[in-house]
C-alpha cells in the first residue's frame, strides 16, 4: 500500500513538474501574437497599478530586457495578485505593454520557441 502512495505522489511531482515547465516556456512569438487593446482593458481591470504606477515601465534602470522577461515578470505579477489570467490574456498584457511602454522587437535576444501544445 505505501508503495502506491510513493508512486502516487511521484505522479503528482511529475505532472506539476510538468506544468510548470509548459508554463514557463511561453515563448516571445506568442506574446507578440497578444491582441494589445484586450491587455489594456485586462491590464486597467486588474490591481497593477496597486503595486506601480507606469513609470515602472519607462524608468531607465528597468529589469525587463526583452519580451520573454517581461511574459515573466506579467505571470510573477499575475500569480502574486491572484489575477487568474489564462495564458492567452497573459500575452495580451505583455502586448499591450510592450507596444504601449516597451516597444521590444520580437527577435530582442528572445528564444525562438513555439507555444507548447496541451
Amino acid at each position: 500500500m505505501k508503495q502506491q502512495n510513493k508512486t502516487g505522489a511521484s505522479r503528482g511531482f511529475v505532472a506539476m513538474l510538468l506544468t510548470t515547465l509548459t508554463i514557463s516556456m511561453l515563448s516571445s512569438s506568442a506574446f507578440a501574437e497578444g491582441s494589445a487593446a484586450n491587455g489594456k482593458v485586462l491590464y486597467d481591470k486588474s490591481q497593477c497599478q496597486k503595486c506601480h504606477g507606469t513609470e515602472v515601465f519607462t524608468r531607465e534602470d528597468h529589469k525587463v530586457k526583452d519580451l520573454a522577461g517581461l511574459g515573466k515578470q506579467v505571470r510573477m505579477c499575475d500569480s502574486q495578485l491572484s489575477v487568474n489570467w489564462f495564458d492567452d490574456e497573459i500575452a495580451d498584457v505583455v502586448s499591450y505593454l510592450n507596444e504601449s511602454f516597451y516597444k521590444f522587437e520580437e527577435n530582442d535576444g528572445d528564444k525562438k520557441e513555439e507555444l507548447p501544445k496541451l
